[in-house]
């Protein structure tokens, strides 16, 4: 219910941080203050909406100056920035230069890759302070000084604040829905329930939407907020913060691995983040032991899975035992969606490690797809292969006795993948002379 806060002050003396929260209250900002204590590490709940931190350098005020304050700052950081976080920026409340550099080389020797700052910048307590009371406007200037000093953080920021205006209007849609007459604060529960009952139906089809009813408004209301995200009024000076911060330099392009992983994020819905159930649309499931077997493989498809292996799929033979053949629910949408009776369609695949492919030419029914994925349990990315003429159907009783969907391909790459079958299917053929 509460959004994490962005920015979050970090100080030994409550008296300093309690004064300073107020100032970036009195700002809008959504900040939070955290009194440090040694005996005790912070909860590292409180971090994970962290895009800016002030920390005082000196947050044990008995130890000498130096590397020990460096290192007390390091652990904290270490044990309450999450693993995967965005990038955040570190204000190092210090008037010297030598210390903002020393606790930089700090972080960056202590710290893991993706829990370091973005950046370490040094601000002067004293130029903002007037007694016990700080001057909001002068900070504002200055910590937005700051910021734009990495045109790149500060170009994600925007966009988050754009993400979240976006996300309002999404669910005002949806609050709009109600009409005025039921709009009394006793009915408007229920007329809310009703509403997102009627999503749901619509996205999922009354017989699927009760068993993932959040999976089904958010199919619903995902392509709303994408949307109000892609169509936001034209800000100038939001437009000119974009050409600082994505200046297309010269030099390679994603690596390998990289695309693998944003190949994972934008195509592959992949548990326990997003559950998948076996007669999901677009469900991979993996071929057991149980259907590997020669005689299960020559009654299902008329061939065994090292034929797939070598003939089919062309894996190196020197590699042919990798990867994972795997069955991908495909059909209809609507049909997964309404629960239709008959036999579940499904298309026969292989995920493997892409430098196990072999050169050699595939039949045209063969797909591999080109995008590759970051998979756990495989150390380079992956490629699947989906093969048009090995296709087969039971019945959804026996496919729940075959091993837990592992991941769900998303729409765009699902598609895609039926239009090759159908493709392939509806060649025409011609008798030649």
């Amino acid at each position: 219910m509460f959004t994490p806060a962005r920015y979050i002050v970090l100080d030994d003396e409550a008296t300093e941080l309690a004064t300073l929260v107020d100032a970036l209250h009195v700002l809008g900002a959504p900040c939070v203050g955290i009194r440090f204590d040694p005996h005790e590490l912070h909860r590292p709940d409180l971090f994970t909406g962290l895009r800016v931190l002030f920390s005082d350098l000196r947050l044990v005020k008995a130890q000498p100056a130096g590397v020990q304050h460096y290192s007390t700052l390091a652990t904290v950081l270490d044990r309450c920035v999450p693993e995967s976080h965005g990038p955040y920026l570190l204000v190092l409340w210090t008037s010297h230069e030598n210390e903002r550099a020393a606790l930089a080389q700090r972080l960056e020797e202590l710290l893991p890759a993706s829990k370091r700052p973005i950046a370490v910048l040094g601000l002067d307590k004293v130029q903002f302070r007037h007694g016990v009371t700080w001057d909001a406007v002068r900070l504002r200037e200055a910590i937005r000084a700051r910021v734009g000093s990495t045109p790149q953080l500060q170009a994600l920021l925007n966009w988050e604040r754009d993400v979240l205006a976006a996300a309002n209007e999404t669910l005002a849609i949806i609050g709009g829905l109600v009409p005025d007459d039921q709009r009394a604060i006793a009915q408007f529960p229920g007329a809310l329930d009703r509403v997102l009952s009627l999503v749901a139906i619509a996205s999922a089809g009354s017989a699927n939407a009760p068993n993932d009813r959040k999976g089904a408004v958010t199919a619903a209301l995902a392509p709303l907020l994408s949307d109000r995200i892609s169509n936001r009024p034209q800000d100038p000076e939001a437009n000119a913060l974009w050409e600082q911060a994505v200046t297309f330099p010269q030099g390679q392009e994603l690596q390998a691995a990289q695309k693998a992983r944003m190949n994972r994020m934008v195509h592959l819905a992949v548990p326990p983040a997003e559950p998948v159930s076996r007669l999901d649309w677009g469900a991979i499931v993996p071929l057991g032991d149980a259907q590997l077997s020669d005689d299960a493989m020559y009654a299902r498809f008329g061939v065994t899975a090292d034929h797939l292996r070598d003939r089919e799929f062309k894996l190196r033979p020197e590699r042919r035992t990798e990867g994972q053949l795997v069955v991908v629910r495909g059909g209809a949408a609507c049909d997964q969606a309404q629960s239709q009776s008959g036999p579940v369609p499904l298309l026969l695949g292989l995920l493997v490690p892409s430098t196990a492919l072999s050169q050699n030419k595939r039949s045209p029914a063969v797909h591999v797809c080109e995008e590759k994925f970051e998979l756990d349990g495989y150390q380079e990315p992956v490629s699947l292969l989906i093969h048009a003429r090995f296709s087969t159907s039971m019945v959804a009783q026996e496919l729940q006795a075959w091993p837990a969907a592992t991941l769900r391909l998303r729409e765009q790459l699902l598609t895609m993948i039926l239009v090759h079958v159908a493709s392939h299917a509806m060649r025409p053929g011609t008798l030649r002379f």
